[in-house]
Order: C-alpha cells, then structure tokens, then sequence
C-alpha cells in the first residue's frame, strides 16, 4: 500500500500520540467490538466451510451482466450483429453455483465465463450508495466493518494472491481447478485479527492528518491562478475523517471498498425480494454485488441472486432436463455450471465494452481484419460457439 500525505504527528516527547487520538482510537476500538459482537451473535460472519452458514450444499442461481446504457446506435448494433447480443447493450450470463462458493472461486469462474485469463487487479465490491449508508461514509464506519465486510487495507498488496500459482499450461484449466469445490479460503489477510490489526496500524501511522481541499475546488482554483498549491482544510485524526477526506488526504492504492473474497456468495446476495440485515447487522447485505476487472479497461459485471430460471424456461433458453442436469453437477461435482449466455466472450486489453465493439467492427468490416484477428488469437480470443455446459 502506497500511502502518501502531508502528516503532522501531534505527539510528547517519544512519540506518543495526543490524548485527544488516543480518546478517538479508543472510541473507535470499543464500538467496532460492539458492532463485531452483533454480527457474531447473528451468527452470520461468512466462512468458505462447507459446514458453515448456508447449512446443506445446494444450486444457486445467478445472472452476471456486462452492460452500458449509453452505448450509442451505432455500437448497440455492432455488439447485436457481430457479439451476439440479444438486447445489443449487454453481454450475460446465468450460471448456477454451489451455496459455499465463495467470492475468491466465483472471480475464476467470472475470468471463464467471459474469456478473461486472470491478467489483471479485479474486486468485489458494494453499489457506491449502499456502501456509504453501510459506512457512514466516514473512516469510522469503514474500519469497524473491516474483516466483516471490507478487506483490510493492505490485503492487495501481496495477500490478495495467496492461491495465484498459474505458470503454464491452459488457463481455462487452472481456472477450473480454482473454481471447482471443495472451497477452502487460506488467504491469512481476511482473519478478522489480522484485519482488524492492519486497521490498527494504518490509524497509528496517521493519528493526526491535514485534510486537503477536494480535488475539484483545487481544479477551480487553478483555472484561476497556475500557482495554486491543494490546500489544507483542517488537521484531524485519520479515524474522525469522512471517506472523501480521507481519499483526498491518502494515497491508498487498495481502496476502502473491496469486498473480503472469503464471503460467500449466496450468503452476502439476497432475492431480489428478500430483505437485507444491514440495518441489524446480519448477512445477506445487498441485492447486488459489483465485479470490476482491470481497472484500465474497467470491465463491470452486475451479479444478482435469481429464485428460479422461470425466464429462461419459457424463452427456451433452457429445457427442464438441461436444467435438472445442470443442478445434478453443480451437487456432485461441486462446481458452478453455465446455463445461458447471451453475447460473445470478450479478451483481456481490448479497452473495455467500447474498445470490444471497436474490435468486433475492424474484425468484421475493417482493412486490417488479420491483424487484428492475429492480436486477438494471441490472447487465447476465438469466435467459436460453445454449447452451456461447457463454457465452466
């Protein structure tokens, strides 16, 4: 984690921290034990043991949707014609996955269900507005939430990657050792002590902060003079800050909203009309889950929890007997199975959902169609079309 900022520690002699610190940290650290203990009591802190939470091992049903709303006519039409999307704004998929799957195996099978090879930073996260009612928006908010909801802050650095032994051979392979069950998460970092700790540690590197300008007053300064410099608003420490101060004071590399991968799926989502616990402390928290991949290209895939595939029955997307195989495998192999898709598989460094329709369009009626066929076969792309079953 790379943290950068203008700090005044306000300390004694041997670098002991103010009282006015030591009476917010100690504040801090009594009703983060509170909010812990609620959720022990709830008996809802997720684990990836077969034997935990979701109880008896069963077929969960989820709708994972790459989409822009503002894609112009032009690009829907390309993405329709040439990416074999239906609605020509969106690319998805509907898997069905074992109840302990939990989010670390479900970002493999996300890598295969849309051609990815695990090439870049990716994380789960939360809808920005539910994350901020979650929080507060403030550092307070998000540190007692750390290793029951959020990574702590230096998990991306290393320990973000405990299980990433890829070296050669086929990808789609190794994926599938990694999201095939039993799950046993071993990721050290997501220990609620361990997080908790690396929480300590941030707030004690920081104990007094000077909270500069957002970076848009800054902007509407310089417009006016080039000599300005970001000023400072206040000095505070870090755990009495709003997020944003916090993001306009910090350089933190791993942000404050990455999801703990240990969670399980089925336990954090909820049915779309199913009530979430995250005003009484309990799980499931949201009614959507957000996966971002290569934050350059900024890949976002929506997932949402699905009670039956009702839709997908009566558009004959799926047959009775499919599906009952399908849920067949999921139980006794313990792996997730692909039960529809709508739209082409994408590739890595392709520029997102706008550079992939730019790609679908030069393969299809641009003059350099072989060299950009030649790029994309080099990153393991092809137009072949496989049937459901064996997209996982």
């Amino acid at each position: 984690m790379e943290l950068s900022s203008t700090i005044s520690n306000s300390s004694g002699c041997g670098g002991l921290p103010s009282p006015l610190a030591t009476f917010l940290v100690s504040t801090w650290q009594g009703n983060r034990q509170v909010l812990h203990n609620k959720l022990r009591w709830r008996g809802q802190i997720m684990t990836s043991k077969r034997t935990g939470g979701m109880g008896t091992l069963s077929a969960v049903h989820l709708r994972l949707e790459i989409k822009d709303e503002h894609l112009d006519d032009m690009e829907r039409a390309v993405l329709r014609q040439y990416g074999g999307s239906s609605t020509g704004d969106a690319i998805s998929r509907n898997i069905l996955i074992p109840s302990d799957m939990p989010l670390h195996n479900l970002h493999y099978a996300i890598q295969r269900l849309f051609g990815w090879h695990n090439s870049h930073l990716r994380r789960f996260i939360l809808p920005g507005e539910l994350y901020n009612r979650l929080t507060g928006a403030t550092v307070k908010g998000w540190a007692d939430l750390v290793g029951i909801l959020f990574q702590p802050p230096s998990e991306c650095e290393h320990a973000l990657f405990w299980d990433d032994d890829y070296q050669e051979g086929s990808i789609r392979t190794w994926l599938k050792k990694k999201y095939t069950g039993p799950y046993s998460f071993q990721g050290s970092a997501e220990d609620y002590e361990w997080a908790q700790d690396d929480v300590r540690q941030l707030m004690g590197r920081f104990p007094m902060v000077e909270v500069k300008e957002p970076l848009s007053d800054y902007m509407n300064r310089r417009k006016v003079t080039n000599e300005a410099r970001p000023s400072v608003v206040k000095r505070t420490p870090l755990v009495a800050l709003t997020l944003e101060e916090m993001r306009n004071s910090l350089m933190m590399d791993c942000g404050t909203e990455s999801l703990l991968e240990r969670l399980e799926v089925a336990g954090v989502l909820a049915f779309k009309d199913e009530a979430v616990g995250i005003d009484h402390g309990s799980f499931p928290v949201t009614h959507k889950l957000i996966y971002n991949y290569d934050f350059g290209d900024d890949w976002t895939v929506a997932i949402t929890k699905e009670r039956a595939a009702g839709d997908l029955l009566q558009k004959g997307h799926i047959t009775e007997d499919e599906l009952s195989d399908a849920e067949a495998t999921v139980l006794k192999q313990h792996r997730p199975v692909c039960i529809h898709k709508d739209g082409a598989f994408v590739l890595d460094d392709v520029g997102g959902l706008h550079g992939f329709i730019s790609f679908l369009r030069e393969i299809h009626e641009g003059e350099e169609r072989s060299h950009y066929l030649t790029w994309a076969q080099s990153q393991g792309w092809n137009q072949r079309k496989i049937s459901n079953k064996l997209v996982l």
